[in-house]
């Protein structure tokens, strides 16, 4: 016999049940009346097998109901069935007190939600919102039209920012090479590699982030490459802007913004800028309202949209007039346009549809500072040149469209993300390298497949399989940052847990250039770590927090 907790006692074999009389069921069946449903062929065949099964097997003491089925009894039965099963459970749950406050903090009022201020950074986007907290646990995100640069709506990303605090699958502790440690250890052990790169003054020490907006996490950056002068610091992003960079440089000589006043123009005349979409548009909330004042019919003073693109946006599909175009010939239309402005060399080639170029030329002309051109990011930067130069011949440049800095912090000596991405990975792959930092980036998912952040490869020793390997395996030591052990993290020696934008200090920069402070509204669930405490260990003071370093600032 087994010692376990359910008593198992040997039985008797069961005698063998006799075989079933088919001819004898089929007889019973041509002689039934009406509908008769079964379970299987013992209950149709009514065996004395099945009998004593059904008397022993439900209610298992019906033998024992000589008054019939009291209320008493039954309630006695059930009672008793109830007891035993909790006496047959082999663990103990542990006693859980639920006690009230020692002392109450005053602004908790139970079913009474509290609202905090804070920002949602997204890459280069800043979402100014109000967090809604109830008990102490944030429950809702939307915008903060109280903000000088906030919105009274949300995009999907605000409102979906929530569930990435509660997702079970976040990264939840420190990891060095499958195994758990703790921030200590982390400490302890960069502290060799980091001796060694003071030496070299940070010859071997890279760093790789993505665009953020944070001026405190600027100013630690720069503290730590004027610590390591040889050290450089590397961005990447998939998705930037680095057309719109490359065109102001050639219309302005300097990597200007544009920030668009859409409630200003009586006529817009957009080049695949999908202005309408969260997901293209670091403006989406602003513009978005701004332009919704300007298509009330009660109002009485309508705009005009003019969307030229490739393919259906949400945009387009609220345009007046909409000309569908092959990708390839927006830069060709805007070439027309320009010199039918008298812009851009007088270059005055036909385009595919004159009506439509015609159209939209008068009607810029008539609306002379009162009118808007916009250029989608990805389109090259000579489009995004003809449009700064046809909103200056407009004389819309003041008026429906101003120019600020960039509000992303990029590095120096680099014009953009892929050439920044190139030169890491030819570092990495000279073995010039030695340290390694990842924040909150996934070269080896969004980097291009030639640069080998990961590729497959066919393995030597088994020609019938593929094996995946990086270029991130040749640095001795990788650090990788962020919510999630993605793919990156994957190659790295080294993945820090980090904390969720509603459990950290931090700053940012919204779209037009405001400043926002990014407060918690919790303690970090997994003890995650921010960027400024992974940057912070590269200075004098490792173990200041993140209100350390803002406050600081």
């Amino acid at each position: 016999m087994s010692n376990n907790c359910k008593d198992e006692r040997l039985k008797p074999p069961a005698p063998k049940a006799a075989p079933l009389d088919l001819a004898a069921v089929r007889e019973k069946l041509s002689q039934a009346k009406g509908k008769r449903y079964w379970r299987s062929l013992e209950e149709l065949a009514e065996t004395e097998e099945f009998k004593e099964m059904l008397h022993r097997e439900f209610p298992r003491h019906a033998s024992e109901w000589s008054d019939g089925v009291s209320r008493r009894n039954f309630m006695q039965l059930m009672g008793a069935s109830l007891a035993l099963a909790g006496l047959s459970a082999c663990t103990k749950q542990p006693v859980e007190n639920i006690v009230p406050y020692v002392r109450q903090p005053e602004e908790i009022i139970p079913g009474k939600p509290l609202y905090f201020a804070t920002s949602m950074p997204l890459g280069a986007v800043t979402r100014p919102v109000l967090v809604k907290s109830d008990m102490g646990r944030p429950i809702k995100v939307d915008g903060n039209p109280d903000h000088p640069a906030g919105s009274s709506g949300s995009d999907v990303y605000t409102q979906a920012s929530i569930l990435g605090l509660y997702d079970p699958d976040r990264s939840q502790t420190i990891v060095e090479l499958g195994e758990v440690r703790t921030w200590g250890d982390f400490l302890t052990s960069l502290q060799a590699p980091l001796n060694a790169q003071k030496a070299s003054k940070g010859a071997g020490l890279r760093f790789l982030t993505g665009d953020f907006t944070s001026p405190t996490l600027a100013s630690q950056m720069k503290a730590v490459l004027k610590t390591f002068p040889q050290a450089k610091w590397h961005v990447w992003e998939p998705v930037n802007h680095d057309n719109g960079r490359a065109g102001a440089q050639l219309a302005f000589g300097q990597t200007l913004r544009p920030q668009y006043k859409l409630e200003n123009a009586d006529v817009v005349l957009s080049l695949d800028a999908d202005f309408l979409s969260p997901a293209n548009n670091s403006g989406f909330l602003h513009y978005a309202a701004a332009f919704g004042k300007r298509r009330k019919v009660e109002a009485g003073n309508l705009n005009r949209l003019y969307v030229v693109e490739s393919i259906l946006s949400p945009t387009g599909a609220k345009a007046d007039h909409r000309l569908p175009v092959k990708a390839t010939q927006i830069e060709s239309f805007a070439r027309v346009i320009a010199g039918k402005l008298g812009v851009g060399g007088g270059a005055t080639a036909e385009s595919g549809n004159p009506k439509f170029v015609d159209a939209v030329v008068a009607d810029l002309q008539k609306n002379r500072g009162k009118s808007l051109v916009m250029a989608g990011e990805t389109q090259p930067p000579a489009v995004h040149a003809l449009v700064h130069a046809i909103n200056d011949a407009l004389g819309n440049a003041g008026k429906t469209v101003t120019y600020f800095d960039p509000v992303t912090v990029l590095p120096d000596g680099f014009t953009s993300h892929i050439e920044s991405l190139r030169d890491l990975a030819r570092d990495i792959e000279a073995k010039k390298v030695e340290l390694l930092v990842i924040i909150d980036s996934n070269p080896a998912y969004t980097a291009p497949a030639d640069l080998k952040f990961a590729h497959l490869h066919m393995d030597d020793n088994s020609p019938a399989e593929w094996k995946q390997e990086s270029i991130l395996l040749k640095v001795p030591n990788c650090v990788h940052i962020g919510l999630y052990q993605d793919e990156t993290a994957q190659f790295c020696r080294w993945h820090i847990n980090a904390a969720h934008y509603l459990e950290s200090w931090s700053d940012a920069r919204t779209p037009d250039g405001t400043f926002g402070i990014i407060q918690p509204l919790i303690d970090p669930l997994y003890g995650g770590k921010t960027a400024h405490e992974v940057l912070g260990a590269f200075t004098e003071t490792p173990g200041s927090s993140s209100y350390d370093w803002v406050r600081g600032y």
